[in-house]
């Protein structure tokens, strides 16, 4: 029974050692970034969800909208990066469906066999119309050939996403890295 709490510390270890959010901070640009408690930092691209206090039942799920910031700055939108890893459109070949291309540059130190995200595409008032799961990079694990290694950058797995309905001109795309592996 004493080894219960060990066990429990352990498998709770991974979900304590994502970084929550500390405090928010406008830069003198007006630019807002959310700092971490990991030291980590992001730019806020998505306004926070507001709480409705009636008690009105509701099927309706609220749909993520961008901040004036990411708008001004869509660019901030089409880039991403976690662990020592960057991912960025590169091209959209916007035909039905939609065609994404990216780079996936390895700014740190160790191999990358994988990196697993999602995109969205955004209206141009801001609201997002369509989220997918993405693999940005998947290499073989015994073909060293196939890494990610340190300083490389390449194209990333060609993504295709069908084009949403209501959706008229050229969609804003936000990049999201969820998981980097390394070897």
């Amino acid at each position: 029974m004493k080894a219960f709490p060990l066990l429990l510390a352990l498998s709770l270890g991974p979900v304590l050692v994502q970084g929550a959010p500390l405090t928010q901070v406008t830069l003198a640009d007006g630019r807002v970034v959310q700092l971490n408690d990991d030291f980590s930092w992001e730019y806020l691209l998505i306004k926070p969800a507001k709480s409705s206090a009636t008690t009105q039942a509701s099927t309706a799920v609220a749909v993520p909208v961008l901040t004036e910031q990411a708008l001004a700055n869509p660019q901030l939108l089409s880039e991403a990066s976690r662990d020592g890893v960057v991912v960025s459109l590169d091209n959209l070949v916007a035909e039905d469906p939609y065609r994404l291309h990216f780079m996936v540059h390895n700014t740190g130190a160790r191999n990358v066999v994988g990196v697993r995200g999602y995109v969205s595409l955004f209206d141009e008032q801001g609201v997002q119309l369509a989220r997918q799961e993405a693999r940005f990079w998947v290499a073989e694990n015994r073909l060293p050939e196939t890494y990610l290694r340190k300083g490389q950058q390449r194209p990333s797995l060609e993504i295709e996403m069908a084009k949403p309905a209501g959706l008229n001109g050229q969609p804003l795309v936000r990049v999201e890295i969820e998981e980097v592996l390394f070897r």
